[in-house]
């Protein structure tokens, strides 16, 4: 019988998910080190004064947590409800070359497709940006770039996908097709969607951050980081975890690579 799970798998991505933080970490040391207003605003929104390096530390300190509570939440449930990661899952793996060309061929357009609405929508709507998005408008720097694969890319994938979207699909199930054995598919697409608005919503202490939340930036938010968020539930439902990842890293890649070819021609 074919072991449906795998703790090495498991410690895997607790490590990964630990090295993601740690960049994680050093990007908002860099951030609070440079920009002393930033440093401020953090100050004023936990009460908590001290140097950088400790406010960086208490800023991560809360993902760490979730992320061992996710791992252990999809560890234990995702398999239950058909959803699969080729690190965690052996099951996963035994897929032929040409479902995982298919699959990898499609993470990497989707991802890509993203990574054009994100930037091709705030290049569009530039007049309408206030000051603090067209600063972002810059491409990534090599500490920015390797946080967006590995927190991006990996981390929030394990966090929204792996944890949240797999209890979703398990609690709808229990509560709402328990008739079912196992989730019908419209299970899956309501878990895509609320992990998908989650992932969105979670975007806005950043947000905030930076720019007054007008009715524009909201709408902003969701749609920008909901409709990659859509995407990548898909991708974890229909082929794996790790295709997911892909696609997700990919929204960063192109999202660098027209930044940078934007820097250079306009």
């Amino acid at each position: 019988m074919t072991k449906q799970k795998s703790m090495k798998g498991l410690l895997i991505y607790l490590l990964v998910g630990i090295i993601a933080l740690f960049f994680s970490y050093l990007l908002g040391l860099s951030t609070l080190s440079t920009y002393s207003t930033q440093l401020e605003q953090l100050s004023e929104m936990t009460g908590i004064s001290g140097p950088p390096e400790m406010l960086a530390l208490l800023a991560v300190i809360p993902n760490f947590i979730i992320l061992i509570i996710t791992l252990v939440i999809g560890f234990f449930i995702a398999h239950k409800v058909g959803l699969k990661s080729a690190i965690i899952h052996p099951h996963a793996r035994d897929k032929s070359k040409s479902e995982w060309i298919k699959g990898i061929k499609l993470a990497i357009i989707l991802g890509s497709i993203a990574g054009v609405v994100l930037r091709g929508f705030d290049y569009l709507f530039q007049p309408f940006l206030p000051d603090g998005l067209i600063e972002l408008l810059r491409p990534y720097n090599a500490l920015e770039f390797i946080t967006a694969l590995l927190y991006g890319g990996i981390l929030e994938e394990l966090l929204m996908r792996f944890g949240l979207m797999s209890l979703l699909v398990f609690v709808f199930w229990k509560l709402f097709d328990r008739k079912s054995a196992k989730p019908s598919n419209w299970v899956f697409i309501f878990a895509i969607f609320i992990s998908a608005l989650l992932f969105a919503l979670g975007h806005y202490s950043i947000t905030a951050s930076n720019i007054e939340m007008t009715t524009f930036i909201w709408f902003r938010m969701i749609l920008l980081n909901g409709l990659p968020g859509l995407f990548y539930g898909w991708i974890y439902w229909k082929h794996n975890l790790e295709l997911a990842m892909l696609a997700h890293m990919f929204t960063h890649i192109v999202l660098n690579l027209l930044m940078l070819i934007f820097s250079v021609f306009m």
